[in-house]
């Protein structure tokens, strides 16, 4: 897809390390764009500011020795997959852009985590992140959701297939999905089926909104259907609800409300949507 070129992937911690970079591979195969994952190790320069410390010796030495040699083993070993996964995702190896083919190069920088992420995710089109564990926000996905700048794509860290042909809208009026809207026309354009769902909550203090978006969504030839839906009593679960009963491949939401990160359009909490989500969120 023209309009995306280059997306960034944060690799952060916990399990499904091959299952997270594989989902974004296949997100970078379906847009025809370059991906570049980063991952992090320990700043080697506090090593050496131990060293001074402790004003060297065999002990300390051996210790450092060590350890470079477990972060030289674990770089290789994330390579080894990395260049494995891409093979089985039929994605060329490549720190370029290739005209009508998807690529994808992995790095790994020193530092700490969210600083890295929050400098290099600035420098791409669309940020691709895996659900943190357990729902719960961590300073990796906040650094890259909330600090690039950049619209995100928000995948289940298990994905194994990636397609936007039906499309759910999570309708709130706050800026950041009137902005996620926006950003993600190029997929709304060219998807099968559009959905829009809000709330009586929001629609009572915004009663044109239905028509207005309607009407600014058909402007570029989408035309979209719009439900109003009835929350539940837990946070989150009624925007997934209906993502699930209406066989959605991805649902556009906001990546803050009033309390910011910690909640999410049709006034839930984002711990229980992404704990539970197998469908990718673009926000």
């Amino acid at each position: 897809m023209d309009s995306v070129k280059k997306l960034f992937f944060p690799i952060g911690g916990g399990a499904n390390f091959e299952e997270r970079i594989y989902g974004a591979l296949v997100v970078a195969k379906y847009l025809n764009a370059h991906i570049k994952f980063i991952a992090s190790q320990m700043d080697l320069g506090l090593v050496y500011d131990m060293q001074m410390v402790m004003k060297g010796g065999a002990v300390f030495n051996a210790f450092k020795d060590t350890m470079l040699a477990e972060l030289d083993d674990e770089r290789q070993k994330n390579q080894d997959i990395f260049e494995s996964l891409c093979k089985k995702a039929d994605i060329k190896i490549s720190d370029k852009n290739i005209a009508n083919e998807a690529t994808a190069e992995f790095e790994t920088k020193q530092g700490v985590r969210s600083k890295v992420v929050e400098f290099e995710s600035k420098f791409c089109d669309l940020l691709v992140v895996a659900c943190p564990p357990n729902g719960d926000i961590t300073a990796t996905f906040e650094a890259a959701v909330m600090k690039s700048g950049k619209s995100s794509i928000v995948i289940p860290r298990a994905l194994k297939e990636f397609k936007t042909d039906d499309i759910l809208i999570a309708w709130s009026g706050t800026i950041n999905v009137s902005r996620a809207v926006t950003q993600a026309m190029f997929l709304l354009k060219q998807a099968k089926r559009v959905h829009v769902i809000s709330t009586s909550k929001y629609l009572s203090v915004a009663p044109n909104a239905k028509e207005n978006l309607l009407e600014y969504l058909a402007f570029h030839g989408v035309n979209a259907t719009f439900e109003e839906v009835v929350p539940t009593n837990t946070p989150g679960e009624a925007l997934l609800n209906n993502a699930v009963k209406g066989n959605f491949d991805m649902v556009i939401a906001s990546s803050s409300g009033e309390n910011g990160l910690k909640e999410m359009s049709l006034g839930g909490t984002t711990k229980y949507f992404l704990q539970n989500t197998k469908i990718p969120v673009f926000m």
